[in-house]
């Protein structure tokens, strides 16, 4: 089994067991880091039951993939989620770009600018 098949495998049950949290995972192949975040922060601070299976989760990952790395983070964390690959709790409203097509209207500019009324204040400071 792949770390990541691991992870994801693990992050549904604990979903399973714990659905007021939202998950995202990401993997960051340049550190061989997996970041996982679990939110609201209240929710696993408060929860000692929770607390034990995250930590059961990083020692059975780290036993398994030693040379990855497993983070654990949460709201007001340094480290952030940019690119999840996958998410638990959340609302996911999809758009495919293909099919959607906006064309970004701007009004009021023109290619001709009249230099005579402005100010030149390149020189002022």
């Amino acid at each position: 089994m792949k770390s990541i098949e691991f992870l994801e495998t693990k992050l549904n049950e604990l979903y399973a067991k714990f659905s007021d949290v939202k998950i995202r995972y990401e993997y960051r192949a340049n550190t061989y880091s997996h970041l996982v975040e679990i939110i609201p922060l209240s929710f696993f601070e408060a929860s000692e039951e929770y607390m034990t299976i995250e930590a059961n989760i990083e020692d059975e990952f780290e036993s398994i993939f030693p040379s990855e790395n497993i983070v654990f983070i949460s709201e007001g964390s340094l480290s952030e989620i940019n690119n999840p690959e996958f998410i638990l709790g959340y609302e996911v409203i999809k758009f495919d770009n293909e099919a959607l097509n906006i064309d970004f209207i701007v009004e009021g500019f023109s290619e001709i600018v009249d230099y005579q009324y402005s100010n030149n204040y390149a020189l002022a400071a």
